[in-house]
Parts: C-alpha cells; sequence; structure tokens
C-alpha cells in the first residue's frame, strides 16, 4: 500500500519550502552585505572627489567671476556636473549672480555634499561660494547596475544548488523512512485480531532495522490492548442498548398509562361523575358558544332549568344512595329525550339540570319540556316525604333567546330561566314557568 499522498506532499513541500525559505535568506543576507560594501565605497569615492573639486575647478571659477565670464562659469558647472557625476552644483556670487547646473533641490539625507569658497589666488575677499551635491546612495540604485544583478543571480543559483542537494540528502536520510512507516500505519486496523497484525509485508521482521522492530512490538501490544477495549467496550453497548430498549418500553407503557389517565381527566373535568352527564363548566363554555352564534346568525336558543322537587326530603328518608338513583333515572331520562348533536343537559349541581336547546324558540321548547315534566311524572317514583305530592316531581324555569326577544349577554339568559325557575317552585312545584 502507498504512503498517505497528504503527508508526503506535507512533508516535501515543507522540506523543500524550508530550504527554498533558507536559500532566500542566504541570498539576502549576502547581498545586503554586498551592497553595503558598495555603497560604502560609492560614498567613499564621491567624498574623495569632492574634496578634489575646489581644487580643479575654484582657481577658474574665480577667474571668470573676477573677469564677469558667465557663459565660461556656466560651462564650467556644466562640465564639473558631467565629469564627476553629480546631481547638482550651485555657484552664488557675492552681488547676487546664481548660476545652477544639475536639478535644483537640496541634498537628501544620504546625498554626499559639500561647499568651496572662490578666491583668487593671493587675495583674501571671496567672490562667491559652490556648494555641489552627489547623486544620493540608494539600494534600489545599486540594484540597478548590471554588475551587482549579475552577481545576486549567481548568488541564486549557488543558493537553489545547495538548497537541491539538501533536500536529496534529505529525502534519502529522512522521508523514505517516514514513507514506510506512514504506509506501514495505513495498514493498521484495530479491528482485526491481534494476530494478523504485522508492520511488514515480507513476514520477515528479523530482517528489519532494530527500530522498526521495536516500533512493531510496541504497536501490537498497542493492538492487543486496543482488542481488549474494543471487545469490552462492545459488550457494554450490548447491555447498554438492552438496558435502553427495557427503559423505553417501561417509558411507553408509561406514556400509554399517563395519556389514559389525562383523557380521564379531561373527561371528569367536563361531565359530572355521578350521572355522565356535562358538568357545570362545559354547560357555561356552552352557553357562552351557543349565545355568541345566536347573536351573530339572528337565530333561537332555548335554555331550561330542571330542578327535581324536595330531593333533600327525599334523602333524608330514603338515604342519598336512593336518591343517588333518582338523579342517575332523571339523567338518562334528559338523555333519551335530547338527542340531537347540537342539543346539551348537564347537571349544575345538586338536583338542578339543565338543558340548552339551539334552534328552539320559547313555544316548541315549551311543548318538548312539558313532555319530559309528565313522562317523568308517570314513572311514578314514590316520594315519601314530599308535603304537595305523592311521586317525585319536577320543576322547569324556560328562557329563550330570539330576534324578537334578545338578550345581552349569556348570564342575563341564564338569571331569566333561574328566575323562571323561582316562580315555578313558589307556585307548586311540578310545573314549567317561562321566562317574563
Amino acid at each position: 500500500m502507498n504512503a498517505s499522498p497528504a503527508l508526503l506532499l506535507s512533508l516535501k513541500s515543507r522540506t523543500l519550502l524550508g530550504l527554498l525559505m533558507l536559500g532566500l535568506a542566504l541570498v539576502l543576507v549576502l547581498g545586503t552585505w554586498h551592497l553595503r560594501r558598495e555603497m560604502r565605497g560609492q560614498a567613499e569615492l564621491a567624498e574623495g572627489s569632492q574634496q578634489l573639486l575646489p581644487l580643479l575647478y575654484a582657481e577658474p571659477l574665480s577667474r571668470a567671476l573676477a573677469s564677469k565670464q558667465v557663459n565660461v562659469a556656466q560651462r564650467l558647472l556644466e562640465t564639473m556636473v558631467s565629469r564627476h557625476e553629480l546631481q547638482s552644483a550651485e555657484l552664488r556670487g557675492r552681488d547676487g549672480l546664481r548660476l545652477l547646473s544639475g536639478m535644483d533641490a537640496l541634498p537628501g539625507p544620504d546625498s554626499p555634499h559639500s561647499e568651496f569658497a572662490l578666491r583668487l589666488p593671493g587675495e583674501g575677499d571671496e567672490l562667491g561660494r559652490v556648494r555641489v551635491v552627489a547623486p544620493e546612495l540608494s539600494v534600489w540604485g545599486q540594484l540597478a547596475k548590471p554588475s551587482i544583478q549579475h552577481w545576486l543571480l549567481q548568488l541564486l543559483a549557488l543558493a537553489l544548488a545547495l538548497g537541491l542537494g539538501a533536500a536529496l540528502l534529505i529525502d534519502h536520510l529522512l522521508l523514505r523512512p517516514l514513507r514506510r512507516m506512514a504506509s506501514d500505519m495505513e495498514r493498521f486496523d484495530p479491528s482485526r485480531p491481534p494476530s494478523e497484525f504485522s508492520w511488514f509485508d515480507d513476514g520477515q521482521p528479523a530482517r528489519a532495522p532494530a527500530e522498526l522492530r521495536q516500533i512493531n512490538r510496541a504497536m501490537a501490544r498497542v493492538h492487543q490492548s486496543v482488542d481488549q477495549q474494543l471487545q469490552r467496550k462492545q459488550r457494554e453497548m450490548r447491555d447498554l442498548s438492552a438496558q435502553v430498549a427495557q427503559q423505553a418500553r417501561a417509558l411507553h407503557e408509561a406514556q400509554t398509562a399517563l395519556d389514559l389517565k389525562q383523557r380521564e381527566l379531561a373527561q371528569l373535568a367536563r361531565h359530572d361523575t355521578l350521572t355522565g352527564l356535562a358538568n357545570r363548566r362545559e354547560f357555561d363554555d356552552a352557553l357562552r358558544r351557543e349565545f355568541k352564534r345566536a347573536q351573530r346568525q339572528q337565530s333561537r336558543l332555548a335554555l331550561a332549568v330542571l330542578d327535581l322537587d324536595h330531593l333533600k326530603a327525599y334523602n333524608e328518608l330514603h338515604g342519598h344512595a336512593a336518591g343517588d338513583e333518582v338523579l342517575r333515572r332523571f339523567a338518562r331520562l334528559l338523555g333519551e329525550r335530547f338527542k340531537r348533536d347540537t342539543d346539551l343537559v348537564a347537571r349544575l349541581g345538586g338536583e338542578e339540570f339543565g338543558a340548552l336547546l339551539p334552534g328552539f324558540d320559547i313555544g316548541s321548547a315549551q311543548n318538548l319540556l312539558e313532555s319530559l315534566r309528565e313522562e317523568w311524572r308517570r314513572l311514578s317514583l314514590p316520594h315519601g316525604a314530599s308535603p304537595v305530592d305523592e311521586v317525585v316531581t319536577v320543576s322547569i324555569g324556560l328562557a329563550a333567546y330570539s330576534p324578537t326577544q334578545p338578550y345581552l349577554s349569556p348570564l342575563a339568559l341564564m338569571q331569566a330561566a333561574d328566575e323562571a325557575l323561582y316562580i315555578a317552585k313558589h307556585a307548586g312545584r311540578d310545573r314549567l314557568s317561562l321566562a317574563a
């Protein structure tokens, strides 16, 4: 198996890049040293040349100024600039004369410059002064010289040759063993049994270097340890999976029981446990909902409140169990008589029940409830404690919402039915009373 290309590319590229940077650093150091030497020599040469200028040009310029030969003085300045490679030469006479050859600029920080006075031999009066500025010495100016460029190219070629030789030597001494080691590392598989593991393709580790044999023994121990840990982890994972499955089943069973309890609680929250009818909370919600619909659609809605007469006295005489049975029988009768999907009957509390009849006006609801009252009376459940009748009877209060008889709120409609029930009870019970 071949070694990892990414690994080899990384090693080779880093080695070559390091050697290249070393060569460039060598070129930079030697080149900087050579340039500094050249610039120092140029500066010394310019300084020596400027020291000769007064000896060569001071007397001719003085005689030209003394004889008012301005053209001669200008030509001498130009000759000075061209012959000695100056940046500029400026002559200022004592009478305000100014002659310039070259660039009219102040000397730079690295520009050699000097001044000398103009006097005739044997006279002490100064006729003027000459300022000379040599070209500024710069690295780029030196690099532009062919001799410097040729020397730098030779130095760079030498550095590249040394770098290539060092790269070949490093490849032979370091990279080849690393490639073999990388190839062996790629064959390492912790999932294989330790007996199948070997660093060597020919199966003869005795021919390998001692260092590789030592690495082989160490990796065999590591492989065996990894194999043992892998088997232990696999057993732990199987045990953990079994525990997770068991916990999942228990959680599912608990969730199922919880859902059942929630449904039961929801049923209890909306229904009466004794009769199975809707409770007061469900009835009030339905009343608000149906009242808003009747208002919005300008339809009819009848509301009846029913109360079993003297049931407390019945309980005292026959016991609460008998009283509960009477409540259940009356609830069954309500459920049998109000079967529409929109009808709702509920136990409002104690012996009081409610019937919500959407779509009924007060007349049709009155007929239906009178029939219900008479049917309940025909059951002839003996009372024994009623001061007005021998059987258990029911009193009913009825109110109805309609476009011609609107109520302002569900509470107003409920109060009207309660008031009608109150009238029925005080009128002798066992009767139906209509809201005014």
